[in-house]
């Protein structure tokens, strides 16, 4: 993925354990890496661009200093405050969840009376809480950690600005996640 001007990966790049190795660099817009994939090799010199890029329409998640693209399909940010998810988050999350205890492939919803636009949703949600593994939908609660901070920091210091991601699925995991558990 080296060079392909990309500005965001998948919430879910790195969850699989078959996924060894991930090369994404020279992508200067890219600067936020999924925490998925914390624990595998990365080559990401020359991402994370020092001037923000006008010309992506993505949604952005800054803390502090650091800031990061979302992927186009976040729809959402969750705020720390937020006590209540969005109602559509809600009856997507519910909906997937009692449909996978009785449909092992949700590629056969079509007969459900739905707006196609929700049905592709319950069948690709955006990801999976990095926390505790809850499908996301349309929302998610980021949270940076600096490169800096993390022991790959040795292997490109000076050659990269970019900061691991982790998407959560509420307050509660958002609080509660940590990169090295």
């Amino acid at each position: 993925m080296a060079g392909n001007r990309l500005a965001s990966l998948p919430l879910d790049l790195g969850r699989s354990r078959e996924l060894q190795y991930v090369y994404v660099d020279n992508n200067i817009q890219l600067k936020g890496l999924p925490s998925y994939l914390y624990n595998k090799v990365i080559g990401c010199s020359g991402c994370g661009s020092p001037v923000p890029v006008s010309e992506t329409k993505l949604l952005s998640f800054t803390s502090g200093p650091l800031s990061v693209h979302l992927p186009a399909e976040v729809k959402g940010i969750g705020l720390p405050c937020d006590s209540v998810l969005p109602l559509q988050e809600l009856a997507l999350r519910s909906l997937h969840a009692a449909l996978c205890s009785i449909l092992p492939d949700l590629s056969c919803l079509s007969h459900i009376s739905l707006p196609r636009s929700l049905l592709e949703l319950l069948q690709c949600p955006l990801g999976h809480c990095h926390r505790c593994s809850q499908s996301m939908f349309t929302i998610v609660y980021p949270k940076l950690f600096p490169l800096r901070e993390t022991p790959m920091a040795g292997l490109h210091q000076g050659r990269t600005a970019v900061s691991f991601v982790a998407y959560c699925c509420s307050t509660q995991c958002l609080q509660t996640f940590d990169l090295l558990s």
